[in-house]
Formats: structure tokens, C-alpha cells, sequence
């Protein structure tokens, strides 16, 4: 491979000690309970996390699964929907059940999180016939945030804790009004004439129940529908872009959270009949989103699908060049993303991982893995994956590791060391790459344990250093970046 201006060196060195007192811990990121959408309860996930020696899971359960369309003007009365299991209604039932079982089976940590809906939108019309609702896997993972209030209030689409009042509320109120006057045709009688025979009439008190009841019934529907009445501050008419999204990513920074883009190259489609109508479902790819929007902590960048943003020189090292030129504020982690709901279709807890190196084995230590990028992403076997031994970089007599920043004046020698071990211990092929500024800058194959020293002396130039290994398929690793500035 070439690297000009580089010196290039490989060498056989000692097995590599870990980094201070950091504890690996191995996680499963994305998983569903049968409190939403999943096959198994949580003592069933942690009976399985056991079997496939996994230290935590990080749950994400749907948060508000609803999607909905309705006619204008009196869209409360015209609404419909479709729901799935769960728990924006109730966190609070959701966090005390997940802390019930973390204390009774504290050997695997339970960490609970979401998975948001933050924006969906509809094209077509069911006067056509024809509907298509887009966007729906289009999701943002949420950690971090274990107030039921506050989880209660996030901003997206659907959630009524989080509207407003506007004129279209006031529009969706107007059918509630029916009540009134039915309620008042219902109390009063009135004087009703009935013929008796030719020429003869009587005259009778009489309720007009028909009529009551008919303005009752709409006004009672328009109230039960419609209420609190509060106005969905996000229209589902139209594509929003990415505000939704930054807006939810912004709301839960604040908050102290962490937000993770779920499944980025992901296609979702399909479509089923509701009576004469086609209604399909559509969520393309959305990695250029990565791009947009700012300040989230991770993307799903190693699960089972395709992917491409994080190859070298794609979209993740573009995001990583901005950060260290200083054009963004925060860089984005890459981690693993299991999506586990169940065993079907083959599908099992284990093989996809995302390795924390963590302070200890908590909540709040894993989630400061998280925020930091002290964490790497792994595809692998039941028999067999790779772990990062080591992975530092040394300039001027101090040493940076995952997510860390070195500090390099030009002129200083720079020294990245690479240790790359099997599960088992044993020897296996593998293909190791060191990705520089987006650009291969050492490729071998070699095989485990694996040892490599890559040194150059720094021209002032800011650095992105990363590396990814292959052995095989699926065993993959890939790390989380070294910055280094002058």
C-alpha cells in the first residue's frame, strides 16, 4: 500500500495491557422485550445474555409505536390508526419493571432506553385509493433519560404530552360542540301534533330522541377523539427534513442523554390492503441524515446489512474530518446494532456487539463509554470473533485510545500501536487495516494474535486514526477513532 511522506514499520511486541483500570464490557445494543414489540420477557434476555456470555443489554422499546392519518378540517373526528405494543404512555411502568429484574438478576446489566419515531409523513390519498406512509423506521435510539416525566414529554410526531394549542385545535373541538345542542334537544320536550283521524289532531309532548342523540353521538366521538385537543406540533402532510430529528437530538443533549441513528442503510418496505385502499409503507436509506443533522452521539454502523457510510473514505470519515477541522462540535461513535426482537429467521443475541471499555460494569459507566467513543463494534460467530487488545496512539510522551485526542506539534514523532487478539485465544487469518484521514494507510494480512507499530512524525496536520479487522465472514471489528492535533 502507499503512503507518501509515511514511515511504515511493523514489529512483534509485547501482548498489550489495557488501558488504565477500564473494564470491557459486552453489550448488545438495540434490543426489544415482550414490553413492546419482542419475543421475550426481560428474564428471558437475561437468560440469554448469560448463554452468550453478554455483560449488558441495551433495551430500546418502542416508544410511541402509532401511526395515524386523518382528513382535514376535523381531523379528530376523521382519525385513524394503527398501534403497536408501547411505553411512551407509561415509562414509568416500563423503568420500574426493567429496575425490578436489574436487581434481581444484576449478572447482566439492563440498560433502559427507546426507540423514536420522531417524524413520519403521507403521500397519496384514500380518495385515490392509494396511501403511502414514509419514514417509520427512520429512528433515533435514546439512552440517558429515566425521568417518566420528562421521557413522557419528548418531542415527536404523535405525542400529545408534547403539543400545542393552535387553530387547529380549536377546529377539532368544534364537532365536541354537537353536545350541547344535543343535550338540550334531549332535556326539553316540545309540542308534537298527531293526527287522530280525518280532521282530528292532538297535541303531545315529545323529546326528539333521534335527532339528540344523533348530535350526542358525533359530539361524544369528537370529544373522546379529539381530546386533550392539543395540536400535533409535527404535520404528517409533508416531509419536515431533518428538523425533527435535530430538534429530538438537541431536546435530549439537554437533558444529558445520548441519541444513536438506528440502521442508516436500511430500506423498509411494504404494503397491505385496509379495504379498498393500498397502503404501503416506505423508509429508504437515510445516510446523507447522518450528514445533516449535528451533535448525536453514535449511528448504527456494524449490523446485519450491507453498509457502506462507514467504509474508508465514505460518509463517517467526512463527519470525522469536520469534527477534527473543527467544523462540527462533536464527532459521531460508531457501534454495533443488533435489533433483536426474537429468534426468528435464524436471528440470535449474541453476534453483534458493541464492546464498551468502561470505568466499571454500571448504567452510568457504560453510557459515559457511549458518550466518549471508549467502544468498538463487532460482528461475529457463536465459535469465534476479534477483540481489540490495544489500539493507542504516543506522541511527545502521552498516549490517547478510543475517542481520545492527542495532541502532536509538528515536528513530534507519532507511534500507533495495534493488538488484535481471537476470542479463543488461537490462531486465526485476519485482515487488518489502519484507516488515515479517510485513506488506507496500512493494509496486511496477518493473523491473531496480531501485532503491529505504525510511526510517522507529525506535520501539523490534524489526524483521524482508525482500524478495522476482518477475518471470516462475518467477523468484522471496527473501532471508534484517535484524533490527533497539533
Amino acid at each position: 500500500m502507499r503512503a507518501a511522506g509515511l514511515l511504515l514499520a511493523l514489529a512483534l511486541a509485547l501482548a498489550a495491557t489495557p488501558a488504565g483500570a477500564l473494564e470491557r464490557v459486552r453489550g448488545v445494543v438495540h434490543v426489544h422485550s415482550d414490553l413492546t414489540t419482542g419475543d421475550f420477557s426481560l428474564e428471558a434476555l437475561v437468560g440469554l445474555a448469560d448463554q452468550q456470555k453478554i455483560d449488558a443489554l441495551l433495551l430500546t422499546e418502542n416508544y410511541l409505536a402509532r401511526v395515524e392519518y386523518a382528513l382535514p378540517p376535523f381531523r379528530a373526528l376523521t382519525r385513524v390508526g394503527r398501534e403497536e405494543r408501547s411505553i411512551g404512555a407509561a415509562p414509568e411502568r416500563y423503568l420500574a419493571r426493567v429496575a425490578e429484574v436489574r436487581t434481581r438478576l444484576p449478572h447482566v446489566l439492563l440498560i433502559p432506553g427507546v426507540e423514536v419515531i420522531p417524524h413520519y409523513y403521507w403521500t397519496g390519498s384514500p380518495l385515490a385509493l392509494d396511501m403511502t406512509v414514509h419514514d417509520v423506521q427512520k429512528n433515533l435510539l435514546v439512552f440517558g433519560v429515566t425521568d417518566p416525566g420528562v421521557l413522557r414529554a419528548l418531542p415527536v410526531v404523535g405525542n400529545a404530552a408534547a403539543g400545542r394549542y393552535t387553530a387547529e385545535s380549536l377546529i377539532d373541538a368544534l364537532p365536541a360542540l354537537l353536545l350541547v345542542p344535543g343535550a338540550i334537544l334531549l332535556a326539553r320536550r316540545r309540542p308534537v301534533r298527531r293526527r287522530l283521524g280525518r280532521g282530528a289532531f292532538i297535541v303531545v309532548q315529545q323529546r326528539p330522541w333521534a335527532r339528540g342523540l344523533a348530535l350526542c353521538a358525533i359530539g361524544g366521538v369528537a370529544l373522546a377523539r379529539g381530546w386533550p385537543f392539543a395540536a400535533d406540533p409535527l404535520p404528517t402532510s409533508r416531509s419536515l427534513g431533518a428538523a425533527p430529528y435535530q430538534a429530538l437530538i438537541d431536546h435530549v443533549d439537554r437533558l444529558g442523554g445520548a441519541t444513536v441513528w438506528s440502521f442508516p442503510e436500511a430500506r423498509d418496505i411494504g404494503e397491505e390492503r385496509v379495504g379498498p385502499v393500498r397502503v404501503g409503507w416506505l423508509t429508504e436509506p437515510y445516510a446523507d441524515d447522518l450528514l445533516r443533522t449535528f451533535r448525536y452521539t453514535a449511528f448504527g454502523a456494524v449490523y446485519e446489512d450491507t453498509t457502506t457510510f462507514e467504509q474508508p473514505g465514505g460518509g463517517w470519515d467526512r463527519l470525522l474530518a469536520e469534527y477534527v477541522k473543527g467544523e462540527r462540535s462533536r464527532p459521531a461513535w460508531a457501534l454495533a446494532e443488533s435489533g433483536f426482537h426474537g429468534l426468528t429467521a435464524g436471528k440470535q443475541v449474541g453476534p453483534i456487539q458493541t464492546v464498551f471499555l468502561a470505568r466499571e460494569r454500571s448504567e452510568g459507566a457504560v453510557l459515559e463509554a457511549l458518550r466518549t467513543g471508549r467502544m468498538y463494534a463487532l460482528q461475529r460467530t457463536p465459535q469465534l470473533g476479534f477483540d481489540l487488545a490495544e489500539f493507542a496512539a504516543t506522541a511527545g510522551g502521552a498516549t490517547a485510545g478510543l475517542g481520545d485526542t492527542l495532541r502532536a506539534p509538528a515536528g513530534t514523532p507519532l507511534e500507533v500501536r495495534v493488538a488484535i487478539d481471537g476470542s479463543d485465544g488461537g490462531r486465526h487469518d485476519v485482515r487488518v487495516t489502519l484507516v488515515r484521514n479517510g485513506r488506507l494507510a496500512l493494509m496486511e494480512l496477518g493473523a491473531t494474535p496480531y501485532r503491529a507499530v505504525y510511526r510517522e512524525t507529525s506535520d501539523g496536520t490534524p489526524l483521524v486514526l482508525r482500524v478495522e479487522a476482518r477475518g471470516a465472514p462475518p467477523q468484522r471489528l471496527l473501532s471508534n477513532p484517535i484524533f490527533v492535533r497539533p
